[in-house]
């Protein structure tokens, strides 16, 4: 009997770099050149980042939503986008569910960036998240 190795299905860490390997796993997204550092950072990295984490992104809300507002699915659609809205801004548990898939997929160089202007990405990354999970509310259910 064999055991499951992940060995199989990844190159070791000897052979690349992490560097290289969180920023091979992201999605190509066809965007529009932006002027701004932090316009093209949140296009050329926060978005593919915030695609491919995806599917964590809506299971963390939907955990959030069922153990802070049960009758969540019971509200509006209005209601639910409020919620989520407001977590996003104001509750800190939420906001770092939002936040950390994010950073920790970063790579070392665009760490030293996030580090630089932590507080307005922070922001923006709450936001586009809480923008993402809001679009696929029936998701939560």
């Amino acid at each position: 009997m064999s055991t499951f190795s992940l060995k199989h299905c990844f190159y070791s860490m000897e052979e690349r770099s992490r560097d290289t390997v969180v920023t091979e796993i992201r999605p190509l997204l066809s965007l529009q050149p932006t002027k701004g550092e932090i316009e093209g950072f949140q296009n050329e990295v926060m978005r593919p980042i915030l695609k491919f984490q995806n599917e964590l992104l809506i299971l963390l809300a939907k955990q959030y939503v069922n153990k802070y507002h049960k009758s969540f699915n019971a509200l509006k659609q209005v209601n639910q986008e409020s919620i989520i809205i407001q977590a996003s801004k104001q509750d800190p548990e939420f906001k770092s569910f939002l936040i950390w898939p994010v950073v920790g997929l970063m790579s070392s160089t665009e760490l030293a960036f996030y580090s630089a202007h932590r507080s307005e990405l922070n922001k923006r990354i709450s936001t586009m998240a809480a923008q993402r999970i809001v679009s696929q509310l029936e998701r939560l259910y």
